[in-house]
Protein backbone atom coordinates (compact mmCIF):
# COMPACT_ATOMS: atom_id res chain seq x y z
CA UNK A 1 0.00 0.00 0.00
CA UNK A 2 2.99 2.45 0.87
CA UNK A 3 4.77 1.86 -2.51
CA UNK A 4 1.18 3.03 -4.43
CA UNK A 5 1.13 5.95 -2.53
CA UNK A 6 4.77 6.69 -3.53
CA UNK A 7 3.71 6.32 -6.91
CA UNK A 8 0.45 8.25 -6.56
CA UNK A 9 2.70 11.04 -5.55
CA UNK A 10 5.46 10.84 -8.60
CA UNK A 11 2.51 10.84 -10.72
CA UNK A 12 1.36 13.91 -9.10
CA UNK A 13 4.55 15.55 -9.41
CA UNK A 14 4.98 14.71 -13.11
CA UNK A 15 1.65 16.21 -13.83
CA UNK A 16 2.38 19.08 -12.39
CA UNK A 17 5.67 19.26 -13.87
CA UNK A 18 4.18 19.09 -17.33
CA UNK A 19 1.81 21.30 -16.68
CA UNK A 20 4.41 23.80 -15.38
CA UNK A 21 6.90 22.97 -19.04
CA UNK A 22 3.61 23.66 -21.22
CA UNK A 23 2.59 27.09 -19.26
CA UNK A 24 6.30 28.42 -19.35
CA UNK A 25 7.19 27.25 -22.72
CA UNK A 26 7.90 30.66 -24.17
CA UNK A 27 10.47 31.89 -21.78
CA UNK A 28 11.48 28.25 -21.79
CA UNK A 29 12.29 29.39 -25.31
CA UNK A 30 13.64 32.26 -24.86
CA UNK A 31 16.18 30.83 -22.08
CA UNK A 32 16.90 27.57 -23.85
CA UNK A 33 16.85 27.44 -26.91
CA UNK A 34 17.81 24.48 -28.91
CA UNK A 35 18.43 22.37 -25.66
CA UNK A 36 17.56 19.48 -23.87
CA UNK A 37 16.36 20.51 -19.90
CA UNK A 38 15.55 18.33 -17.29
CA UNK A 39 12.87 19.93 -14.85
CA UNK A 40 11.75 18.49 -11.39
CA UNK A 41 9.83 20.42 -8.89
CA UNK A 42 8.88 22.77 -11.53
CA UNK A 43 12.02 23.99 -11.95
CA UNK A 44 14.84 23.67 -14.53
CA UNK A 45 17.70 21.48 -13.13
CA UNK A 46 20.24 20.94 -15.63
CA UNK A 47 20.52 21.46 -19.20
CA UNK A 48 22.71 21.02 -22.15
CA UNK A 49 22.24 20.99 -25.91
CA UNK A 50 23.56 17.12 -26.14
CA UNK A 51 21.05 14.51 -24.66
CA UNK A 52 23.43 11.74 -23.71
CA UNK A 53 25.52 14.95 -22.12
CA UNK A 54 22.21 15.73 -20.04
CA UNK A 55 21.71 12.15 -19.09
CA UNK A 56 25.00 11.62 -17.99
CA UNK A 57 24.98 15.23 -15.49
CA UNK A 58 21.55 13.36 -14.28
CA UNK A 59 23.34 10.05 -13.68
CA UNK A 60 26.60 11.66 -11.50
CA UNK A 61 24.84 14.03 -9.98
CA UNK A 62 21.41 12.58 -9.06
CA UNK A 63 22.14 8.59 -9.31
CA UNK A 64 19.23 8.16 -11.94
CA UNK A 65 17.57 10.26 -14.93
CA UNK A 66 14.57 8.96 -14.38
CA UNK A 67 12.86 10.97 -11.81
CA UNK A 68 13.07 13.92 -14.01
CA UNK A 69 10.86 15.33 -17.15
CA UNK A 70 12.98 15.40 -20.22
CA UNK A 71 12.04 17.93 -23.02
CA UNK A 72 14.00 19.50 -25.95
CA UNK A 73 13.53 23.15 -26.04
CA UNK A 74 13.51 24.27 -29.52
CA UNK A 75 14.44 28.09 -30.49
CA UNK A 76 11.34 30.33 -31.26
CA UNK A 77 11.75 30.15 -34.58
CA UNK A 78 10.67 26.36 -34.82
CA UNK A 79 7.19 25.16 -36.28
CA UNK A 80 5.57 22.08 -35.34
CA UNK A 81 4.00 20.28 -38.39
CA UNK A 82 1.82 17.68 -37.70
Amino acid sequence: MNEDKHLLKELKAGTKDFEWLSKNYPALQKKYPKQFIAVKNQQVIIAHKNLVTLINMLKKKFGSPNDFLIDFVPDENYILVV
